[in-house]
């Protein structure tokens, strides 16, 4: 991850989901997510299989050029690779598994934006995952005033690992460490008095 606003909304989910593979929808809290939420988005895979955008920050639809509510997911990207983007999601809700994807947009004029999108899986209910909560953050500054259509690449897809269990009680090894012994990821290091 190297954007901070991709940083922020992982570690908020992070946060949320404890020892889950992900929160419920319900838990999001748009004011915990002030500084980042017109980069922020939730979509939702309906009954007939189609991932659509149920809501989307001002920003990531200005960098897309269009109100994306209602829209398709695998409509922001180039026709090329929206079979491959419509498997992504599918695959992030299936696997409850988070996805950072770098990402080129590409506007009429040929103008090229880099971005970089995360994608998170969402409970609406406990026994259903079938929302993505996610971002699109821009690496360059838009314009204040931006309306460029535009389609979307994929650059690279990283499948994030699901957290580590949290520790169990570890059992006790009576063998005694000595100094330069590793416990771990420790070394022993020899210290104490010496009378």
């Amino acid at each position: 991850m190297r954007h901070r606003t991709t940083e922020a909304v992982f570690s908020y989910f992070n946060g949320l989901r404890g020892n889950r593979p992900a929160p419920l929808r319900v838990e999001i809290d748009p004011a915990a997510l002030k500084p980042v939420l017109p980069d922020i988005f939730i979509m939702e895979k309906g009954r007939d299989g189609i991932v659509r955008f149920r809501l989307a920050g001002t920003r990531v639809c200005a960098i897309l050029g269009r109100e994306l509510r209602e829209s398709g997911f695998a409509d922001i990207w180039d026709p090329a690779v929206r079979h491959r983007m419509r498997l992504a999601a599918d695959t992030v809700l299936a696997n409850r598994k988070g996805l950072e994807i770098a990402v080129t947009a590409l506007d009429v004029d040929g103008g090229t934006l880099d971005l970089e999108m995360l994608m998170l899986p969402l409970f609406s209910r406990s026994d259903r995952c079938d929302r993505i909560f996610g971002s699109l953050a821009a690496f360059q500054t838009l314009p204040p005033v931006e309306s460029q259509f535009r389609v979307l690449y994929p650059a690279d897809l990283l499948f994030e690992p699901a957290p580590p269990p949290r520790a169990s009680h570890p059992r006790h090894d009576p063998r005694p460490l000595h100094p330069g012994a590793r416990a771990g990821h420790l070394t022993v290091l020899d210290g104490g008095r010496r009378d």
